[in-house]
């Protein structure tokens, strides 16, 4: 008697660029151990996962140590309100188990020297006005909504995201 293998994580890699998409993120890097834990409860989260009944094609990833992707293809059911709320509980009990801000949108996460850092929107200005963060500065834009932004404007230089107005 053989025994089926577990279906592969799906990733983020295998969404279409169409798919809808929330990003949350953290102020400090995931270690492999969440990221793993992140994957796997998403995993088991998205195959349970249904808009008025009818399953969503979804995943949840983890990119770049410090975001949690939520992507589901709508061309097959549309994440209704009472799904997206399940979505956002799902996170809040990451928050809640991994001890960890995921919700927090007032987090920049931005590049400095080759690294991913991270600081308080309200700081922002100071940083600006230092140096030590420029119109030039690498940003992640957590406000992308497809798969497709995901991959053609997450990471931008400040003065081409939502923080220009910060210049």
């Amino acid at each position: 008697m053989s025994t089926a293998a577990p279906s592969p994580i799906r990733t983020i890699d295998t969404m279409p660029a169409h798919a809808r998409l929330w990003v949350y993120k953290t102020v400090r890097d995931l270690s492999a151990a969440e990221q793993k834990l992140i994957r796997e409860r998403g995993a088991a989260f998205t195959s349970g996962w249904a808009a008025h009944g009818a399953p969503l094609d979804a995943c949840v990833d983890v990119l770049r140590n410090r975001f949690v992707l939520i992507a589901v293809d709508e061309e097959q059911a549309h994440a209704s309100g009472c799904s997206i709320d399940k979505s956002v509980g799902f996170v809040k009990q990451l928050e809640h188990d991994l001890n960890l801000m995921l919700t927090d949108r007032m987090v920049v996460v931005y590049e400095r020297d080759g690294a991913i850092a991270s600081c308080r929107l309200q700081d922002l200005p100071a940083l600006l006005k230092e140096g030590a963060i420029t119109a030039d500065t690498l940003v992640f834009d957590d406000l992308v909504s497809t798969v497709g932004e995901l991959r053609e404007r997450f990471r931008v230089p400040l003065r081409a995201s939502w923080m220009e107005r910060f210049l």
